[in-house]
């Protein structure tokens, strides 16, 4: 525990020497796939041209709609996926790597997302579970009350498309916002009993 500026809290950290390899890992990787998407889109423009010059004025259009569409996804995934690019490059180029991977206070819990400039914050009103799978890459699962989202008061940050991008339907019907922290420090039991601290037992690690 930690105390700061009048109040307690519950730090969780990570490897940020990890954080940091995982970034520019990402950085390479991420404009290949880009990349791949936009070859893949001029492989079958040029075989629809191909088509179509071979077939001349006896090529269906049906067949041109069926061969043109595929091409069409494609260019505008790889339009989206440089978009993302050139956003996630500007959020790392302003902010450090941050070994602090989640707060736990009386408040509610802030997560980092390490794709999205700020921090998401939920009131504990706004949980009804936590979950934290494994040691060297840990994922974190945090189900949302019934009717929360963005727009609820008092939780932050979940507007971002990087958190958007994280969040999942549950089988019941809910919400879940998952991300990843790279070499956990703390171990799962200590922050579970944080959890139950913090939430006055109401939520734990299931």
């Amino acid at each position: 525990m930690h105390e700061g500026q009048g109040h307690q809290e519950y730090i969780v950290t990570s490897d940020p020497e990890a954080v940091a390899r995982v970034r520019a890992s990402l950085l390479r990787t991420l404009p290949v796939a880009a990349w791949a998407g936009v070859a893949s889109a001029v492989v079958i423009v040029s075989a629809v041209a191909l088509v179509l010059f071979a077939l001349g004025h006896s090529a269906s259009r049906l067949w041109v709609l069926v061969f043109a569409w595929p091409a069409a996804f494609l260019g505008y995934d790889a339009r989206r996926r440089f978009a993302d690019i050139r956003r996630l490059k500007r959020t790392w180029a302003a902010t450090e790597v941050s070994p602090v991977a989640m707060r736990l206070s009386a408040e509610g819990l802030r997560c980092a997302i390490d794709s999205a400039p700020e921090p998401v914050f939920l009131p504990w009103s706004a949980i009804t579970q936590v979950r934290v799978t494994g040691q060297g890459l840990s994922t974190v699962r945090v189900d949302l009350a019934p009717g929360m989202s963005a727009a609820t008061p008092g939780v932050s940050g979940l507007e971002q498309p990087e958190a958007r991008m994280r969040m999942r339907r549950t089988w019941n019907g809910g919400m879940r916002l998952c991300f990843t922290v790279y070499a956990l420090r703390q171990p799962i039991s200590e922050i579970d009993q944080a959890l139950g601290h913090f939430s006055n037992g109401r939520i734990g690690i299931r």
